[in-house]
């Protein structure tokens, strides 16, 4: 529970901190691969689930919040991501931007329709934006996502892609 305190503080930090700096609003599309880990005690095999997904968010030099709507039949994911961009000041804005974040999300599963579940989850991420336009950027990202209240369900992790309009 302390972890979730943390993780809470510091996207409440993040979301309203009063910058200075321009802001930049984004929709895109996404695509994540998540390995879907299961506890040792379960029966159930861990598997990979390709999960599309539309994103909205807002964007400053330093600072990118986003909300993303992901899934398909089986599994739906609703995720408040935020992230800190990284090395600007090391290499004055280049076209390739590492940055980590923290990622707070509602997760609804149902397997073979027989056993429906929600739940919540907290993780990390960290990956790099790439601009292709002034306009569009890509986004590579690798997430960790560690699922609470939904036994047997554990974690979800994988890589990602996705691509922004600003606007």
């Amino acid at each position: 529970m302390s972890k979730l305190i943390v993780l809470l503080t510091f996207l409440t930090t993040a979301l309203f901190s009063n910058q200075a700096s321009e802001s930049f609003s984004f929709i895109g599309l996404n695509t994540t691969q998540s390995h879907i880990g299961f506890n040792n005690i379960s029966n159930m095999q861990s598997g990979n689930e390709i999960l599309p997904g539309l994103r909205y968010g807002q964007q400053t030099v330093d600072w990118r919040t986003m909300f993303t709507f992901s899934g398909k039949k089986e599994i739906q994911e609703f995720t408040l991501e935020i992230d800190k961009i990284l090395l600007d000041d090391m290499f004055g804005y280049p076209e390739l931007r590492p940055y980590l974040g923290a990622t707070l999300g509602y997760l609804h599963y149902d397997e073979d329709a027989l056993v429906e579940q929600d739940g919540y989850y907290y993780g990390g991420a960290f990956g790099f934006l790439i601009y292709l336009t002034d306009t569009m950027d890509l986004d590579l990202s690798y997430h960790y996502k560690k699922v609470k209240d939904m036994e047997p369900l554990n974690t979800m992790k994988g890589p990602s892609i996705g691509i922004h309009y600003f606007y």
